[in-house]
């Protein structure tokens, strides 16, 4: 049992979903798991002096010793005589084996048979996807993270949609631009439809994931206070929504983004909307791509908000 190729990832989550229907089995892999990860390390790697006389790996009283339980906690946890460890207990071992988050979660569902709460989630620009961003030009690309603040974009964003770097950096979040930005309702043909309800849907279905997020709720909070439509419709509809891999949306063209003007029919134009999420749990951040029709792929040398004629060159919001 010991012997489980715990390193191999899609392996291991194979071996713990079936492990999840029978619970002796899942008791005997908690076991092997952590005995396993116990002999991976040594005291030095953990920052405890060497002990005289000691083999490697780290023992029972060593992980007591860095999580702050008592021995026989460990022993409990480790043997499968706890029924309901705490959470606790679960993330005080996970930090004193170092666990990754794909360990972790090993952890969470052969201790406790649920996945934990939320760590700390991958938030940070990543080079690969800031290039793949920038090589997608003509066509908008930008990546967020869990709560939609943009990490990058491309110059195809500005030109069709708003320039980011031009806003204070607390705005430069897709959530705010589309709530409280009015150049975003003249972008988007169906603002309230397609775009301003179903986005407030997507955020429900997060909420209900990541109840505790304190960035979410400070998210939702600030937009409260600064869009009555979205106050109105945050606590007055219930509905979710979950992104398909593709969407089909319309958008006006750069330069001509007055609703009411009378070819106005003429400058709508269908975008597929591809929206990506990472395979990682730990990892929150979505690339948005908006693949235009072949018709529009040139470069438009235009700003979108500065090129609108109801605002004025203004992207103040609303």
């Amino acid at each position: 049992m010991d012997g489980l190729c715990w390193a191999s990832g899609e392996d291991a989550m194979r071996t713990v979903a079936t492990a999840l229907r029978e619970p002796h089995r899942r008791i005997e892999l908690l076991g092997a798991f952590l005995r396993w990860r116990r002999a991976q390390m040594t005291r030095a790697d953990v920052g405890l002096p060497p002990r005289r006389g000691a083999r490697g790996g780290l023992t029972q009283e060593d992980l007591a010793e860095l999580s702050g339980y008592a021995v026989r906690m460990i022993g409990g946890l480790e043997h499968g005589r706890l029924n309901n460890p705490s959470p606790h207990l679960l993330e005080a071992v996970a930090r004193g084996l170092g666990l990754g988050e794909d360990e972790r979660r090993t952890l969470w569902l052969l201790a406790a048979g649920s996945m934990p709460p939320p760590g700390s989630y991958v938030a940070s620009p990543d080079a690969g996807l800031t290039r793949l961003v920038d090589l997608m030009y003509p066509h908008p690309a930008y990546v967020t993270d869990a709560v939609w603040n943009v990490q990058t974009y491309n110059a195809a964003v500005a030109e069709w949609f708003v320039d980011f770097g031009e806003l204070a950096e607390a705005d430069r979040n897709i959530a705010k631009w589309i709530f409280c930005d009015p150049h975003a309702q003249h972008v988007f043909v169906q603002w309230k439809q397609d775009f301003a309800a179903v986005f407030l849907a997507r955020m429900r279905a997060i909420t209900a994931r990541l109840p505790e997020d304190s960035r979410l709720n400070a998210l939702i909070d600030e937009l409260c206070g600064r869009s009555p439509y979205f106050d109105h419709q945050w606590h007055a509809v219930a509905d979710v929504y979950v992104d398909p891999p593709t969407e089909t949306r319309l958008f006006r063209r750069p330069g001509y983004t007055d609703p009411q003007q009378v070819d106005d029919a003429q400058h709508q134009v269908p975008i597929d909307m591809v929206i990506l999420g990472p395979l990682r749990p730990d990892d929150e951040r979505r690339l948005v791509v908006f693949l235009l029709p072949p018709s529009e792929s040139h470069r438009p040398h235009v700003l979108s908000s500065q090129a609108c004629a109801v605002c004025g060159g203004s992207t103040d919001a609303a």
